[in-house]
């Protein structure tokens, strides 16, 4: 049995989707909003994928196409509108009927999008959003529901802040608090999903609370037949007991995976003893799956026993004992024993599983499998700074051969502006889907080589165009490059214009100009991203003094240059 290193997971919550089973037959139609089934209908039919005959989202032989469901996410953000799903993270998929799935998302671009115009941020971005995907004969509908204030029609997009997330932190002051969803499950007639409140600031983010929100299947099912655009949905909420263990740090919050074993549904959470630090301790409550949103039914592992109180829960393994989990990961049950799923660290390309004999534990770190290894991830230029996050078992999708796994794709770029790479494509913030023979999990000895299959990403390569305009943002404190400072201005007067040139020093990067009045002070009077400027209306036989300023997106200055100029 091969022993691996466990390597410290700084798993993110960033800005960061879902399928269904609906791109692999047939001719597949995507719709877009607004569009309809039928060939005979005038304007866009949506995204067409010729692919042979077959079940939604599956190969040939019955089985899941990672390829298939990594398509219907590019193919509906390349062709999105002011209320469409544009690109995201945080995926998670429940079904709901043969016909109906809803996928979970935590931060969301909202439409248009495209792959060299990146997300227009035209129509907003939320912290959270529901798409619902219907397939019927051979076509998928896919309409993306907010807590309403979306846009009407396209032709209306209406204010780009209006729009807000399905589910809002109570009580919040606008912006200071967001709820990335975490795991969720159907239980009879509604469809329980955990929602964990983070405070606004910088990585690592520092959780608040947990809420679960429930959403009543007739009113998801309802939504996915309903009106594509402006589609709106507010479950009720219940907020759970804030509890911080007694050696401090942030609070335990719950959901980030559940797993059920017969009646019981088992919750995992976690906590950081040092909200500085990405360490996260396991903990685990369990009840009994209709007693779910009754906190009060809850059990809670208490290291020998269980508890009834959330005071008296344990970290599983506490983290001096090599356990560090994710913020988003997944246990499943498969072939007799418990496997804890997750993506190794956010700038490393690993998905890997961790086997216990218990829901409990301990999980074995020296008995992992490494299931999968993906391209073009890492912290470099050569790879355009992309992470990978959150790796989640998406149940509604396997089968009992073939376990489907989603995991997040970001990317930490940076221009010299701060600007990032969702300014220059929506190839980022893109679900990505891998499938694993269940088989694998059987033996007693784990391969020593990925297991799992993924489709071969077509990621641009951006920051090979121009390596140096490139940074990555974990590099700096708050995220943004020190701005450069200003060279090479130069001035020309002819007649009564003047026009200033300089060296370009970063991608992205404002030039403000200023000019000296008579007081003695510099004025704005220009600004501009190009690398020279023509001013007009100068006196002649009169002096000028000018001053050139780059500033960043958030109004961060860097070294500025002068230059005097005489007009003749």
């Amino acid at each position: 049995m091969r022993s691996r290193t466990r390597k410290v997971n700084v798993a993110l919550a960033v800005c960061a989707l879902f399928a269904g089973f609906c791109a692999t037959f047939g001719l597949i139609t995507v719709l877009r909003p607004g569009d309809h089934a039928s060939a005979n209908q005038d304007g866009p039919k949506g995204v067409i994928f010729p692919t042979a005959s077959r079940a939604p989202g599956r190969t040939a032989n019955g089985q899941p196409s990672p390829s298939a469901l990594d398509k219907v996410w590019l193919n509906y953000s390349d062709h999105s509108t002011c209320a469409d799903w544009a690109g995201g993270d945080g995926v998670s998929a429940i079904k709901l009927s043969s016909s109906q799935t809803a996928w979970f998302f935590a931060d969301t671009y909202l439409g248009p999008a495209g792959p060299t115009i990146g997300f227009s941020k035209l129509s907003g971005f939320l912290h959270n959003s529901v798409v619902m995907q219907t397939t019927t004969g051979h076509t998928t509908r896919l309409v993306t529901l907010t807590g309403g204030g979306a846009c009407a029609n396209p032709e209306d997009p209406g204010d780009p802040a209006g729009a807000s997330s399905v589910v809002e932190p109570p009580g919040s002051v606008s912006g200071d608090l967001r709820y990335w969803d975490a795991d969720g499950i159907r239980l009879g007639d509604t469809v329980v999903k955990f929602y964990n409140g983070y405070h606004a600031g910088q990585i690592p983010y520092i959780p608040v609370g947990t809420t679960m929100a429930s959403f009543p299947v007739a009113a998801l099912s309802a939504a996915g037949l309903g009106p594509v655009y402006g589609g709106a949905l507010r479950p009720h909420l219940t907020t759970l007991p804030v509890y911080t263990p007694p050696g401090g740090g942030t609070p335990i919050v719950w959901g980030s995976a559940l797993l059920s074993v017969g009646s019981t549904v088992y919750i995992y959470g976690w906590q950081s003893p040092d909200p500085s630090s990405p360490v996260r301790e396991l903990y685990l409550a369990r009840v009994t799956a209709g007693l779910l949103t009754d906190f009060g039914a809850w059990q809670f592992y208490g290291g020998d026993q269980w508890v009834g109180s959330q005071s008296g829960a344990a970290a599983i393994e506490p983290t001096n004992q090599g356990l560090n989990v994710p913020s988003g990961f997944s246990v499943v049950k498969i072939a007799g024993r418990y496997w804890l799923v997750q993506a190794v660290g956010a700038g490393d390309p690993n998905i890997e599983a961790y086997p216990a004999q218990t829901p409990w534990g301990p999980f074995d770190w020296s008995a992992g499998i490494l299931l999968y290894k993906a391209p073009g991830i890492g912290l470099n230029r050569a790879n355009d700074f992309r992470i990978m996050y959150e790796a989640r078992a998406e149940p509604a999708l396997s089968t009992g051969r073939t376990l489907v796994i989603s995991y997040n794709v970001n990317s930490e770029a940076v221009t010299a502006a701060c600007t990032s790479m969702s300014h220059y494509t929506n190839e980022m913030s893109q679900p990505r889907f891998i499938t694993v023979p269940k088989s694998v999990f059987s033996g007693s000895d784990p391969p020593a080589q990925a297991v799992g299959t993924g489709a071969a990403p077509h990621y641009p390569k951006i920051t090979q165009q121009d390596p140096k305009a490139w940074f990555s943002a974990w590099s700096f404190p708050g995220g943004c490059p020190p701005v450069p400072g200003m060279s090479g201005l130069t001035g020309q007067a002819s007649g009564g214009t003047v026009r200033l040139s300089w060296n370009a020093v970063g991608l992205g990067l404002h030039y403000r100009i200023l000019e000296r009045n008579s007081s003695g002070n510099y004025v704005r009077i220009r600004t501009t991203q190009a690398s020279q400027v023509s001013l007009t209306g100068l006196a002649r036989g009169q002096t000028y003094h000018f001053e050139v300023v780059p500033a960043n997106i958030y109004q961060n200055t860097g070294s500025a240059s002068f230059v005097t100029v005489q007009n003749p």
